[in-house]
């Protein structure tokens, strides 16, 4: 369950950082995500999206997927296998309050995901059950949702011309007044922040696992209490004995992969 509640802040376009660790409890570790951590929280196809938000109630398991997915994709000294990563998500999703078909669907997604990025996993059962679970998975996903998303997709493509039309219009107008124009994708682009392609790897691991029999767990758990679902970075920091380095000028270069 999460422990902490999920505070963020709008960096640009679909990115968005955290200003706020965000603690989740498994089942042998409380995983720490720090402050300033980025996240595009559950990437949603949008044919799909009158089934499944991007955000909404699905924000904090979007975040923790995200973190422990990073951390399964580590060529060395990987914390977090990518079975278990996205069985965290599907744990998490119903701890929030997401029902079964639905967090299967988004399970499937991910899974999906991690198996075309030849990232099977370990743990768990064998190879072959896996793949029985994404075709089971596949078959209620198909005869569930297939219909209505082939109706939203069509819907998507004719809105998205009388959008062009529309803004072919008032191109003319803006452009007298002198306004920017904000043109439909695949033309248009975010004018605030900075593309997320070009964010700068974080100088410092933003992902902290504590078994829950490691002393400092306590320590935890007292820092959300009197926090009241509220912790500070700097207290985790000062908690777990962490040395945050500074920022290298070649890690500058660097972007950061989002997932």
């Amino acid at each position: 369950m999460f422990l902490t509640t999920l505070h963020v802040a709008h960096v640009d376009s679909n990115t968005w950082k955290l200003t706020s660790p965000l603690v989740w409890q498994g089942k042998v570790d409380y995983f720490v995500i720090r402050k300033d951590f980025l996240t595009d929280f559950a990437s949603i196809p949008k044919p799909i999206r009158w089934l499944l938000d991007s955000a909404g109630g699905n924000s904090e398991a979007a975040v923790l997927h995200d973190a422990v997915w990073r951390e399964s994709k580590k060529k060395s000294d990987r914390r977090v296998d990518p079975w278990d990563a996205d069985g965290m998500f599907r744990r998490a999703l119903r701890e929030t309050g997401t029902p079964a078909l639905t967090r299967g669907i988004m399970w499937f997604g991910v899974r999906v995901g991690a198996v075309f990025g030849g990232r099977f996993g370990v743990s768990g059962p064998p190879i072959a059950v896996k793949l029985l679970q994404l075709i089971g998975m596949f078959v209620v996903g198909i005869v569930a949702v297939l219909a209505p998303t082939l109706v939203a997709a069509l819907g998507l493509v004719v809105y998205w011309v009388i959008n062009w039309l529309i803004s072919a219009i008032w191109i003319v107008y803006e452009r007298r007044r002198h306004f920017p124009t904000n043109l439909p994708w695949p033309l248009g682009s975010p004018r605030t922040g900075r593309n997320k392609s070009t964010h700068d790897e974080p100088p410092h691991e933003y992902l902290n696992i504590v078994d829950v029999a490691d002393p400092r767990a306590q320590g935890l758990l007292d820092l959300i209490t009197v926090g009241n679902g509220v912790i500070d970075d700097t207290d985790v920091e000062h908690l777990l004995g962490i040395v945050t380095p500074p920022p290298s000028a070649e890690s500058a270069d660097r972007p950061w992969d989002l997932g």
